[in-house]
């Protein structure tokens, strides 16, 4: 990485008919002159940025964690070789513009308004709207959480009253 080392913030970004966002100069800064596009795990409908060493260090954690599950050398290299044939290898042109593949926009269900999203040491693209519903859904969920555990502790210190 440059001398800036993280991203954080968030940009919201136009992408034209061709697939080309303006990708943030300050995030640019930090993971350089190749951009490497992969899907997000677990199916989450977004895509992930990443330098070159990010993409090599997202290669590495791959090849540790099936390795640390049994699988066998060639299982590894198919998970490998999955991940990295998802991903596309993009540099920035003289206006600072990247060209998403078109299959990772159907992946990610990029529309018009793109949602750059910095992660400290990689970028997410989010489609706008899918973005806010997630959000949506993730402070649904910790409104629940929060109660259950409020709910929790009310009943252990009524356990404790009765004691």
């Amino acid at each position: 990485m440059n001398s800036v080392e993280t991203m954080s913030g968030r940009q919201t970004v136009l992408m034209d008919q061709r697939g080309r966002i303006s990708f943030p100069a300050a995030f640019r800064a930090v993971i350089g002159d190749s951009l490497f596009i992969s899907p997000a795990e677990n199916d989450r409908e977004m895509l992930v940025v990443r330098s070159l060493a990010g993409f090599n260090a997202e290669c590495d954690r791959i090849r540790e964690e099936f390795r640390g599950r049994g699988f066998d050398e060639e299982d590894v290299n198919d998970e490998v070789r999955d991940f990295s044939s998802m991903t596309q290898m993009v540099s920035p042109d003289k206006n600072g513009r990247i060209t998403v593949d078109g299959d990772l926009i159907k992946y990610a269900k990029l529309k018009g308004r793109v949602v750059v999203v910095g992660m400290q040491s990689f970028a997410e693209l989010w489609d706008e709207g899918k973005l806010l519903e997630h959000e949506e859904k993730r402070k649904q969920l910790r409104q629940l959480r929060r109660r259950q555990k409020e709910a929790e502790k009310a009943a252990r210190l009524a356990g404790k009253e009765t004691e």
